[in-house]
């Protein structure tokens, strides 16, 4: 038995040692060095793929690689970013050292509407920010990644919370009632720009949160109408092309990880006051009050802020094969906000698969991305702990029925900041997925031609729940006992775009392509809503189990249709002149039969003046200078759906008509215009590329004017002319009109050091020039705090949209404005000519003797980004500022008076501390002092970051710490300058944040 198991263990040996050969000599170890052919230096993470397979590797920080070459694999394929690819057939050595041919690298392709183009070519103005460039930080919204990067953009969060809703303008506002935002175009697909419903309860913040900024390749953004006409009536406020990051065919698989950790406070202090001063102020104007003062010293805003936490989360694989590329992602973010119980939690996915089959002749790339955004809002305290008297505590055990919280307990009284954070449960939650599938198809029959079909879908339901229970909402503060409120969203798009591309080949001195097509995309947006008052308890708050005795149940369906013909021809001559050719004919059912199809048109000339026979002896100065003119029209149709309908709307449950004992719903009839038509752009622009020591240092200046036709503005309208008192119609005329420039800088290029550097500075100013159907004083906006229907701006004519429209304050020898102590008429009311300018000189002061001082739009912006690299270190840092634009402090205005104290019998009111200063005893709401330059300059944020040399595992280890908002400049007395249509009134305070990063690959 012995024998024959030696025998066995001999022959299982042998077979072993047989196979081992066999793989041994089926494959072989290549392993060489990746080399920039000119100057010698390594390249990283260069990748190597064994040509016919999805094998592949990718270079260590030296530039080396190894990879197994399989029996029957003889060819290897070398890409790299910017270089041409190489392809090497395999002899009998196995070390290949391939040197990247010198001067080879690729020439820069920004994306345009329907196509690509390369930036040389561009006749409109394109300006496209890459991954390298984006703002770094705690970021929830894609949009933020921008701001401050171009030249013409002004982005401004209107809320410090996480993923806050901003305002995004391109070149200044076109219009007044329609929307001012610029179209999002996510890989082919125009999305739903939509944050609010109908009913105005929100499911989310910014409609954007739900793409991941890690997962985001480029931003291009087109600014003038020769850019934006191709996208026709959503062109006006230019367009914002997301591209997302794809796998590229022929590298190799790569695993990537991004990670932070964030905190976040407060940045400055409010203004209003103490304990200690509060109570000397009402010892000395009110201290018959004195007995309504606690015993307790609450800062009250203090109490509602919290130190913000936040981690973020990325994985992704990205890879290819030949002809196929593709990559995965996933991703999960949590922050707070500084306003305790604020928080936003995001948990996203993204594919990208492009595949090119039939020798080329058609190229599938198929894009899907979802997301679950939860969100948790604060109750809106930040007014609250504004007014309420610190002398109070937070709590008052012997207090049930407000759930052991200090209340006052009567009708219209400031709520207890800390009872509303923690008793109020507001959560809402959305899903959103969009995608689609582009194919595109060379036609071999006839040379150059090729069809591309384009089909895409963008979805995002959703709900909000908000909970106020019985210790919170109660009698006598509200007519109510406790309150659910829940509402759902389904919003949902469908685009078909289907168009053919033809460039022939027509001489080598010339270029020619055209592009037309065939746009299809619906929206649908329905709102159930349900709202429960008076409810029987609150033991499972959103679940609560007992009756409630009012409720109220609604559902809003809106629907629009976008139908569009598109073409575009390009030719270019001698490579040095280039026209562009663009019409845009769209349907929109937003308008009646009447004025529903619009004509977009655009044209741009360029001049690329460096190549004439005459400018030769201008070579050794400029590297590039091109001329580009440009003229186009764009359109608007961003208004609520059914404006030239007769529609009727219902009754809430307050507002029901009894018959008997029956209380029945009743409907009705809304106001429409029925001739309601297009809001048109008409938009010239001129500029000028040029660059200087080879390249080094390059740029841009434009000059445009933009005149808004058509305006589409909500009017007064006289009574019995309509069915209601305001309509939506077309009132006017707008311009805007302004310079930009942009600069980029190679200040320091060498092997260890390398310090960028770029500038961005605009100019704009918008004037009214015509308005219909009102008044000649024009029309009041800019609604603020502080008494009833008060309005703080105007549109008029001659004037920029929104201006302040206020008294002008006298000013008295302290350099103060004179203050309301004297009461002359002894009938309680301060003359007002003792205050303030009789402008017209008639002997009285009213509201004739208003006038337009300052607006809100800065006269100038500008960005500046600095990126140095020295060795393995980088430091990065953004710089923004704006000037010239103003503020009205609604805070101070609403808050800085004296008999703010005293305005109920029962309680006091805290007052700004503006008052300490004015002497204010009344409220001054349309006083010019109010008005105040907003002028900053920010430090956006600061990266400090290294890139270890990496592990045999890893492709690059990088870590870094980041500031956000770490510094403002400003004369501006508020907590922040920057808010949203220039009236501060207690917003969500920005914070300033810490981030500690890690960026691996593997």
């Amino acid at each position: 038995m012995k024998l024959k198991v030696n025998n066995a263990a001999k022959w299982l040996l042998v077979i072993a040692l047989t196979i081992s050969c066999q793989w041994v000599m089926a494959q072989r170890t290549i392993s060489g060095k990746v080399t920039d052919g000119q100057s010698g230096e390594p390249l990283i993470g260069a990748n190597i793929l064994i040509t016919g397979t999805s094998s592949g590797t990718i270079t260590e920080f030296d530039g080396t690689y190894k990879i197994e070459v399989p029996a029957g694999a003889n060819t290897l394929e070398f890409s790299y970013t910017g270089y041409t690819s190489q392809r090497i057939t395999l002899g009998a050595s196995n070390i290949v050292d391939i040197a990247l041919a010198a001067g080879e690298i690729l020439d820069e392709v920004v994306v345009i509407g329907y196509g690509t183009t390369r930036k040389e070519d561009a006749t409109g103005v394109v300006t496209a920010i890459s991954e390298k460039s984006f703002n770094k930080g705690a970021i929830v919204s894609p949009d933020q990644l921008l701001t401050g990067k171009v030249a013409g953009v002004q982005i401004t969060s209107n809320s410090g919370e996480p993923g806050g809703q901003t305002t995004i303008r391109v070149r200044g506002g076109t219009s007044i009632n329609a929307s001012n935002e610029p179209l999002y175009v996510i890989d082919g697909v125009p999305i739903d720009n939509v944050a609010h419903n109908p009913g105005g309860f929100s499911g989310g913040r910014n409609p954007l949160n739900f793409l991941n900024p890690s997962d985001i390749e480029t931003f291009t953004v087109l600014k003038d109408a020769s850019a934006t006409a191709i996208y026709g009536s959503r062109g006006a406020n230019g367009v914002i092309i997301i591209t997302t990051k794809k796998g590229k065919s022929g590298s190799a698989g790569r695993l990537s990880y991004d990670g932070y950790y964030t905190t976040a406070n407060i940045v400055g202090e409010p203004d209003v006051l103490d304990p200690e001063a509060f109570r000397n102020v009402v010892t000395y104007k009110a201290a018959e009050r004195l007995p309504q003062l606690g015993n307790a010293s609450t800062d009250w805003f203090g109490e509602m802020l919290q130190t913000a936490t936040g981690h973020s989360h990325s994985l992704s694989f990205s890879g290819g094969a030949e002809n196929i590329g593709y990559r995965a992602s996933v991703g999960y973010q949590n922050l707070q906000g500084i306003v305790r119980t604020s928080e936003t939690e995001r948990t996203n996915f993204s594919l990208n698969y492009n595949h090119s089959l039939f020798d080329n002749r058609l190229s599938l790339s198929a894009n899907l991305k979802g997301s679950v955004t939860n969100d948790r809002f604060d109750p809106g305290v930040v007014g609250s702990a504004w007014t309420f008297d610190p002398t109070q505590p937070i709590y008052d055990a012997d207090n049930t029925d407000f759930g052991g919280y200090f209340d006052y307990g009567v009708a219209l009284s400031p709520r207890n900041p800390l009872s509303a954070i923690n008793q109020t449960q507001d959560f809402g939650k959305s899903y959103r997925s969009i995608g689609n599938i582009e194919l595109e198809y060379k036609l071999d029959f006839i040379p150059g031609l090729s069809a591309k079909l384009n089909l895409g879908y963008d979805i995002n339901t959703g709900e909000r729940k908000r909970f106020l229970p019985t210790t919170f909402v109660r009698p006598p503060v509200s007519d109510i006992t406790g309150e659910i409120r829940i509402e759902n969203y389904n919003r949902s798009s469908g685009l078909l775009d289907a168009y053919l591309v033809y460039k022939p080949n027509i001489g080598t001195n010339q270029r020619f392509d055209f592009t037309a097509g065939y746009s299809y995309q619906d929206f649908r947006g329905e709102y159930p809503s349900f709202r429960a008052f008076d409810l029987d308890n609150d033991i499972f708050g959103f679940n609560s189990t007992g009756p409630a005795t009012e409720f109220e149940a609604n559902n809003s369906v809106v629907e629009n249709r976008l139908i569009s013909f598109f073409g575009r021809a390009n030719y270019t001559l001698q490579d040095k002149y280039l026209l562009t050719v663009t019409l845009r004919r769209d349907g929109s059912t937003r308008f009646g039969e009447a004025n529903r199809w619009g004509w977009f048109p655009s044209a741009a000339l360029a001049w690329r003046i460096l190549d004439e026979d005459f400018a030769q002896g201008l070579s050794s100065v400029f590297s590039d200078f091109k001329l580009r003119l440009g003229y186009g029209i764009t359109g608007n149709q961003a208004i609520p759906d059914f404006g030239y309908l007769p529609t009727y709307s219902l009754s809430d449950f307050r507002a029901r008509y009894q018959f008997g004992n029956e209380f029945v719903t009743t409907a009705r009839p809304n106001g429409y215009d029925s001739n309601l038509k297009w809001e048109e752009t008409a938009s010239y622009n001129i500029g000028l590329d040029f660059g200087f020591l080879n390249g080094r240092i390059n740029g841009a200046i434009e000059y445009y004017y933009k005149r808004t036709n058509d305006l589409l503005f909500t009017v007064n309208v006289p009574a019995g002319t309509n069915l209601t008192d305001r309509v939506l119609t077309n009132i006017g005329e707008v311009e805007n009109k302004g310079i930009e420039l942009t600069l980029n800088a190679a200040i320091i290029s060498t092997k260890d050091l390398l310090w960028n550097v770029s500038l961005n500075a605009a100019r704009n100013s918008n004037e009214i020039l015509a308005i219909d159907r009102v008044s000649k004083q024009g029309i009041l906006t800019g609604g603020i705090s502080g008494g009833v229907g008060n309005f703080i701006q105007i549109l008029q004519v001659g004037s920029p949209v929104n201006s302040f429209y206020v008294f002008t304050h006298k000013i008295g020898a302290d350099g103060l404005p004179l203050a309301d102590g004297v009461d002359h008429n002894d009938d309680g009311v301060t003359n007002l000519a003792d205050m303030y300018e009789d402008i017209n000189e008639d002997g009285i002061v009213n509201d004739l003797d208003k006038q337009v001082f300052e607006n809100p739009a800065p006269d100038l912006l500008f960005g500046l980004t600095s990126t140095l690299e020295f060795k393995g270190f980088d430091l990065n840092f953004t710089i923004r500022g704006n000037v010239g634009g103003y503020v009205y402090n609604n805070n101070a205005s609403s808050g800085g008076y004296f008999e703010r104290l005293t305005l109920a019998p029962t309680y006091v009111n805290n007052v700004h501390t503006s008052v300490l200063e004015t002497k204010f005893n009344r409220p001054q709401y349309f006083s010019d002092y109010y008005i105040e330059d907003a002028s900053f300059v920010r430090l956006d944020n600061v990266t400090l970051g290294y890139n270890f040399k990496p592990k045999k595992a890893f492709s690059n280890i990088r870590v870094y710490a980041t500031g956000q908002n770490l510094l403002v400049l400003t004369k501006y007395s508020g907590l922040d300058p920057e808010v949203g249509a220039g009236i501060d009134n207690n917003p969500y305070p920005r914070a300033r944040a810490v981030i500690f990063g890690i960026n691996l690959g593997l």
